[in-house]
């Protein structure tokens, strides 16, 4: 997430906040039978959730399949699968959802209960949670609503390799998008005279660890606290009351069920967010490898903005081409850029936002935000989307990687651009401190920046320096592709290297990790 403005530290941590992505950091500039009984939670020093086992109950779950949920993506067999069935009142800038889930327990372990995370960006007051159901059973009573969290009591253990399915049935009244970064920051929940935005809009299953149970992190005012599982989505929005021209921005394979309808179905992404307006332009073009591109820009931006659209519309496309060469395939049929009206930009699956300062104020050149913004966020489709992380715990495993994916990019398509880079956008801030260390180490966003973004950028260029091109290319390639779909811990990507690199490269983990031994770290986490 690109951070620009100081931030203030939230003083609401009540709101549990699961993972999503980490985007750029825009950089401080100067002109990123019996009633069961209820589940026991407790919140542990990892900042996880742990539900309690319950006895056995004599009818069992049924286990149908979970690509078998009705009206779901065509996308095959998975182990999550999301149907949505949004109505959006353009008037009252509310929104009405039925939201079904299948979800077969890949965690190892018996399930006595299912959780869901509301993402912390929704204020539980604007949520309101009408219907909860197993199945096709009759609504739940004995459900739990609290601190962000649903948690639904099953009638008997969900063993291993086992489906339940549950369905919810929600409104949310969107806010306004507030001014300055403090709040503003998270715009892609709200609306503004121009656009209407949903991210993180619905809640998902959260990731599970075996050791510790379900990863709902704590919100804390610094980077990213998403840990956001890979699924399959099939989204169908309808606006009620809009105006003509409307247009909506999506992920995934895309189609009009109606005049006012609009579906889009994604398979393999750790969410669908979406963006709506009436004043959206679109560009579109294609790259080498047939991705589509689409560039969404508001219309009434101050001028050039159709100049500064098709710039973002080409960077996005070249980015794409080259990161598919350095790092593996592209991980959707489509690539949808957003001109997000508030201070800040956004990565989800399929679908990032850039701030409308960047498209404002582009000043017709590659060495400019727009270019360097749009190329780290596209970056983040295979640091964020392809592989996940704990971005509250781990988060240079995104942001490290996508920060140094901009000199990939600048190295390549403008390699007279590369001394600029590294002095406007690292050496300018005298970084320092350790990468490995959570956000919540943080109290503001230029440590947090110099640490995570900035020195994780240098730790990278020294292990590539050490490696060589071919050696280092071939480990990130690695790491995509034994990752992709999974979240990754620091030990993956370490593990990713070949053993005499791993111990060749130890004095550059001594420089910037705190503890240089990352190998002894646990494994992925679903």
């Amino acid at each position: 997430m690109n951070r620009v403005f100081p931030a203030a530290k939230l003083c609401a941590l009540a709101t549990m906040l699961f993972c999503l992505a980490a985007c750029a950091p825009e950089p401080l500039v100067r002109p990123a039978s019996p009633q069961p009984a209820t589940p026991h939670v407790t919140l542990g020093a990892s900042e996880v959730i742990t539900v309690a086992a319950r006895p056995p109950q004599a009818t069992p779950m049924p286990t149908p399949s979970a690509e078998a949920l009705p009206g779901g993506p065509a996308c095959g067999a998975s182990d999550l699968v999301y149907t949505i069935d949004a109505t959006l009142d353009w008037t009252t800038r509310s929104v009405r959802v039925t939201e079904r889930v299948a979800f077969r327990n890949d965690t190892g372990q018996a399930l006595d209960a299912l959780v869901l995370a509301i993402p912390g960006v929704i204020d539980l007051e604007n949520f309101t949670l009408s219907r909860v159901a197993l199945g096709d059973e009759p609504p739940l009573r004995d459900y739990v609503l609290r601190d962000a969290q649903i948690i639904l009591p099953l009638p008997s253990p969900l063993g291993p390799g086992d489906t339940a399915q549950a369905s919810l049935e929600f409104s949310l009244a969107l806010q306004p998008i507030r001014q300055g970064y403090r709040h503003g920051h998270t715009g892609y929940l709200g609306f503004s005279a121009r656009q209407i935005n949903l991210g993180l809009w619905f809640p998902q299953i959260p990731a599970y660890r075996q050791e510790n149970g379900w990863v709902i992190h704590e919100l804390w005012p610094i980077g990213e606290s998403f840990v956001l599982r890979s699924a399959d989505y099939a989204v169908t929005l309808r606006v009620e009351n809009g105006p003509d021209g409307l247009r909506v921005a999506g992920p995934g394979t895309f189609s009009r069920p109606g005049a006012q309808s609009w579906r889009f179905e994604l398979c393999g992404g750790r969410d669908v967010s979406l963006s709506v307006s009436d004043q959206f332009n679109l560009l579109t073009t294609s790259t080498a490898n047939g991705i589509s591109v689409e560039v969404f820009t508001l219309g009434d931006s101050a001028g050039g903005s159709l100049e500064a659209a098709r710039y973002a519309l080409h960077t996005a496309a070249d980015a794409i081409d080259l990161y598919e060469a350095r790092f593996g395939p592209y991980p959707f049929a489509r690539m949808a850029v957003v001109e997000g009206d508030f201070p800040d930009g956004m990565e989800f699956s399929g679908l990032v936002f850039v701030s409308e300062t960047w498209f404002r104020t582009w000043g017709g050149t590659a060495n400019d935000w727009l270019a360097l913004i749009t190329a780290h966020e596209v970056s983040h489709q295979w640091w964020y989307a392809a592989v996940g992380n704990d971005q509250n715990r781990d988060p240079y495993l995104d942001e490290a990687l996508a920060t140094y994916s901009e000199l990939i990019f600048y190295e390549h398509y403008h390699p007279d651009l590369v001394d600029w880079w590294w002095g406007f956008r690292i050496n300018n801030y005298t970084p320092a401190g350790y990468v490995d260390v959570p956000v919540t180490t943080f109290e503001g966003p230029r440590p947090y920046i110099n640490a995570v973004y900035l020195q994780g950028a240098r730790m990278l260029h020294e292990m590539r320096r050490t490696l060589g091109d071919d050696a280092f290319f071939a480990w990130l390639q690695r790491y995509v592709s034994e990752m992709h779909g999974a979240i990754a811990r620091p030990g993956d990507f370490w593990r990713a290297l070949e053993p005499g690199q791993y111990a060749a490269t130890h004095p550059i983990r001594q420089q910037y990790l705190t503890d240089a031994n990352v190998l002894k770290d646990p494994d992925s986490i679903p």
